[in-house]
């Protein structure tokens, strides 16, 4: 048998200590990285605006610095997906959702979301002046949805740098624009894209 000296003893005892605190400084690193990446996948999904029509329920969430839109509905099929910075709102005139109808195109209900919200510095630009304007939500984006017999269709297009309040909403030549682009114009007449 093998004798080994106290000082080769002590100095192995300590050689498999050092070697057992490194894999728990190891281990507990990546239990650190682990927990911060949970941490930061964990974004708060804030619901910014709801709306429900004919049985299809609409929420805008704001999930971080991402826009996204859940829309439950039955015996529908839907498409598309918000590209707004968030938060987003629907239109509204005087409360209420701002919604048109265009039977030449098979659209029954054209909603508009508006999203790229600005602060006081860009109202101010616009012309606003009392104060009590300045608490109105306004942004320079907007995004159609349209609703089809069949379908929910988020469009692909969105107008860009058109500043637009929440409410008051906008113009029905918006709602008009939205509903009768090439995309909704081919899925109404060429059963191809129906």
């Amino acid at each position: 048998m093998m004798k080994f000296s106290r000082k080769t003893m002590v100095l192995f005892f300590v050689g498999i200590l050092l070697a057992s605190c490194k894999n728990d400084a190891e281990t507990s690193k990546v239990e650190d990285q682990k927990e911060n990446t949970t941490q930061e996948n964990k974004k708060i999904l804030k619901v910014t605006d709801t709306f429900s029509l004919d049985g299809i329920n609409f929420k805008l969430l704001q999930n971080g610095d991402q826009a996204e839109i859940k829309i439950e509905a039955k015996d529908r099929v839907v498409k598309g997906n918000i590209k707004l910075s968030p938060p987003c709102y629907f239109l509204k005139q005087d409360g209420k959702v701002q919604s048109f109808a265009y039977p030449d195109v098979k659209v029954a209900h054209t909603l508009i979301v508006l999203g790229d919200t600005v602060g006081t510095d860009v109202k101010k630009y616009f012309g606003f002046r009392d104060t009590n304007d300045y608490s109105k939500i306004c942004g320079e984006a907007l995004q159609g949805i349209l609703i089809k017999k069949d379908s929910v269709i988020v469009t692909e297009r969105v107008l860009e740098e058109i500043f637009t309040c929440a409410d008051p909403g906008a113009d029905e030549k918006e709602f008009w624009d939205f509903a009768h682009t090439r995309e909704t114009y081919k899925q109404s007449h060429n059963p191809k894209y129906r």
